[in-house]
């Protein structure tokens, strides 16, 4: 059936290009053309960006860049009603809302089109391709991932595996340049859960509903300074259109996932709201398999371990956002978000005891089942007020966030004769486990213009965050014939944490120079209490983040930035610090340290930026110094049991380089991005043996080719080489998928088809070695299947343009 359904799949995307090719062959002799000038010296601009896009579609048409004199010219288009964007690096945009082609006057003058300088914004690069927008900035990279076929149907870490230097593992936890503390914001907010916690929320949002991905590796004093390896936003679609707009996508596949989901948009006079809705249902078989070579006994015995586990999430999704203008000066918004997901779980492990010789000598099994009840409720309340003179501004925002995760679940543990056949009674267990992450914070935000070219910043937060996590487990007694509670394996655990911040940053302009400083203060306060032991422990540090970059525009086309902040990773996760043993099975084991301190990390990036005509390429050396750095420490006890903890190495130095290639205005785009990097860890005040010097390196490539002006094809490839880590080395990975997209309807509907790892390759494989084991862990996720989807669209945005030949006109872009 498989081999049925791909055969017929790779029959209809063949038929169509075929299709479209022979449709896409009769080309128009009509003509655009003008000349682009800085709006103060009248003097040319060359290396501007002019992009032709039909009226009502949303991805451009055709493109060209203006030459040294500032002239431009684009042919091969049909008759009919266009808009056009005229970008460059240093100015505002200006749009042109309706350029109207017709055959017996097949050629249009534009005349000549000055744009405005913007002095105080960190300029981008933007790259819009057929498929993709990328915007290119000193301070961040966007991607904007609305109109990218290789994630419809999916969920939101499909989104964040097709964005350059991010990465996402088979366990869902997401890294940036191969590290794991990056901060992951949802519309600019933080989130309290752990890492863990988060991936699995991330994957039962539909991609659907995502607008564009920020990727902030060096954030100034004004950003929260949480999250080590930089942030990484998740910007939700809020874009309300004059009048009434929405969408609604429906996405099934081969391996059991169902996506459906709506958006609705509305605005009317100072009025606007829009909504949205995601349902998913999705099957997610893994297998692993784990061989561990017990070197502290002699003679010397094997362990293998065969484990299957089967998740079958069910997840619902609400978003919303109203805002209400008071007057020209004021706003009010209200955003929300609510998720909730059950999920039917089975784990099932088979134990294999060896001799030296490779003879088994003990088998045994155990098998648990649960269900797992997961929500997500966030508000926020803010105000904007702008003052008379442009660029000042005051905002302010209340947010509330309440998230709820675990459920119950039974194990039953046997013990097995060398035929497989059960050798007594099982051992049953029931467990009952809960975390309740929370957070309430208020944010205040001031901007001032000083004098031309000199903009100041300052601000305030204050954030309350409070983890609750109780573990209840109960073994079944043969002797009385019931469940008695395992008082080992019982805890409440509770942590408050308490963060004041303010901050204060200027930004200046001086010619070709781009200036920012800022300093951003905080006091922490954490307390965290184990009832079970009643045990409480207080901690209270101070922190300082300095940030700066200084940003250098060599012409048009060039720029060369230079940038450096101070991060913190904040011990706030209760697995890493919850001292009550974990058991995932009763050889493996996890246990927090209670001790942890903050890891701070100290980082500089060299930004180097050129544009030309269809190609843009960005280059980002860096250096990362971290102090008290967290790491994962495995060991073994004189039983066999496998315990992960945590500890603080003493220092840990990464420093290498980032490229982004983007290519855009003709059939062929996308981007190409790479990343290599060497880590040195100083882990001497821990133990011999746990320093590391590790090499690494990642590819990743998503390219669009457009066969027609309604037919376009994507593929994502990424490829991360094998690296070693602290105590063992990670082996390679590779992801690849296939998409075919088809546009109906004037662009309102799509239909894309997906090969998602058409290769089998979503694999991982990592080895732990340690002087008492060897251990090899081979993890497979099966997701390889076709993926269909439909979307359909209707409304169209509603921007503000004038006409350039208008007198009384000026730029449309934003401030």
């Amino acid at each position: 059936m498989k081999v049925l359904l791909r055969t017929v799949a790779v029959v209809v995307i063949v038929s169509v290009v075929a299709v479209n090719s022979v449709q896409g062959q009769s080309a128009s002799t009509a003509v655009i053309h003008g000349r682009v000038v800085n709006a103060a010296s009248k003097t040319p601009i060359g290396a501007a960006t002019v992009d032709v896009a039909t009226v009502g579609g949303t991805a451009p048409t055709a493109r060209a860049s203006t030459t040294a004199d500032g002239t431009f010219r684009i042919q091969g288009l049909r008759a009919g009603r266009y808009r056009a964007q005229i970008r460059a690096l240093g100015y505002k945009p200006w749009d042109i809302p309706t350029i109207t082609i017709v055959a017996s006057s097949p050629t249009v003058d534009l005349g000549t089109i000055a744009l405005t300088a913007a002095p105080l914004e960190l300029q981008a690069l933007e790259i819009t391709s057929k498929r993709q927008d990328v915007q290119l900035a000193p301070d961040r990279n966007t991607y904007v991932v609305r109109d990218m076929p290789t994630t419809k149907g999916g969920n939101v870490l499909d989104v964040l595996r097709n964005v350059p230097s991010v990465d996402v593992d088979i366990d869902n936890i997401v890294s940036l340049r191969g590290n794991s503390g990056v901060t992951v914001q949802i519309n600019g907010r933080p989130s309290p859960m752990k890492p863990g916690q988060l991936g699995n929320y991330l994957a039962q949002l539909p991609a659907d509903m995502v607008d564009k991905v920020e990727v902030i590796p060096n954030p100034s004093a004004r950003d929260d300074p949480t999250g080590v390896a930089g942030i990484i936003n998740i910007v939700l679609k809020q874009e309300t259109d004059a009048g009434t707009s929405g969408g609604l996508t429906m996405a099934g596949g081969t391996t059991g996932q169902v996506n459906v989901g709506g958006n609705l948009g509305y605005e009317r006079g100072p009025l606007s709201f829009y909504g949205s809705y995601g349902f998913l249902r999705d099957r997610r078989p893994r297998r692993e398999a784990i061989y561990r070579e017990n070197l502290y006994l002699d003679p010397l015995t094997y362990l293998e371990e065969s484990v299957t586990r089967l998740q079958e999430p069910l997840a619902h999704t609400l978003t919303g956002s109203a805002s209400y203008k008071l007057s020209k000066q004021d706003e009010l918004s209200l955003d929300m978000l609510f998720s909730t997901r059950n999920q039917d779980e089975s784990f099932g492990v088979l134990y294999r005891d060896l001799d030296a010789s490779r003879s088994i000598t003990a088998l045994s099994d155990r098998s648990t089942t649960g269900r797992g009840h997961e929500s997500s409720f966030e508000t926020a309340l803010g105000y904007k007020h702008a003052f008379a003179a442009k660029g000042h501004k005051f905002s302010t925002e209340l947010n509330l966030v309440r998230d709820k995760e675990g459920g119950p679940s039974s194990v039953a543990q046997r013990t097995l004769s060398l035929s497989g056949s059960p050798l007594g009674p099982s051992a049953l267990e029931n467990q009952t486990a809960w975390e309740h992450p929370q957070e309430n914070y208020l944010k205040a935000d001031y901007t001032r213009p000083l004098a031309s070219g000199v903009r100041m910043e300052t601000g305030y937060k204050g954030s309350l965050q409070r983890f609750h996590t109780t573990l209840d487990t109960h073994v079944f007694d043969d002797a009385v014939g019931t469940y008695l509670p395992d008082t080992s394996r019982i805890s409440d655990f509770t942590y408050d944490q308490l963060v004041n911040a303010a901050y204060g940053m200027v930004s200046a302009v001086r010619g070709k120079f781009q200036l920012q400083g800022g300093l951003r203060a905080e006091h922490a306060s954490t307390q965290f209490h184990l009832t079970a032991r009643n045990s409480t422990f207080d901690n209270g540090y101070n922190s300082v983040f300095p940030s700066a970059l200084i940003a250098y525009n060599v012409d048009e086309t060039h720029q060369v930035k230079l940038s450096y902040s101070t991060r913190i990773r904040r011990p706030d996760d209760t697995d890493q610090i919850d001292p009550t043993r974990h058991y995932a099975d009763p050889l493996n084991v996890s246990q927090g340290n209670p001790n942890l301190r903050p890891e701070y990390i100290r980082a500089f990036e060299l930004g180097l930026q050129r544009t030309a005509e269809h190609l843009t390429l960005q280059l980002t050396p860096f250096w990362r110094h971290t102090l008290d750095a967290v790491r994962t420490i495995r060991t073994i006890d004189s039983a066999g049991v496998s315990t992960r903890t945590f500890a603080n190495v003493a220092t840990s130095d990464a420093y290498g380089a980032d490229g982004t290639v983007a290519l855009s205005g003709g059939r062929l785009g996308g981007f190409a991005g790479a990343s290599a990097f060497r880590q040195v860890s100083n882990a001497s005040n821990l133990a011999a043996g746990l320093s590391a010097r590790t090499f690494g390196w990642r590819l990743r490539t998503n390219a669009s080719y457009r066969v027609s002006s309604t037919f376009d094809l994507q593929t994502l490839l990424s490829y991360q080489a094998a690296m070693d880590v602290e105590q063992g080395h990670n082996a390679s990975r590779t992801q690849f998928s296939l998409a075919a997209r088809k546009k109906l309807m004037a662009d309102q509907l799509n239909l894309t088809l997906r090969a998602i790892d058409p290769f089998n390759t979503s694999r991982e494989s990592s080895t732990t070695i340690d002087p008492l084991f060897y251990q090899v862990s081979d993890r497979t996720r099966a997701i390889r299947g076709l993926l269909f989807s439909v979307s359909w669209t209707f409304g169209k945005p509603q921007k503000e343009q004038r006409d350039p030949t208008d007198p009384g006109g000026g730029n449309a872009g934003p401030p």
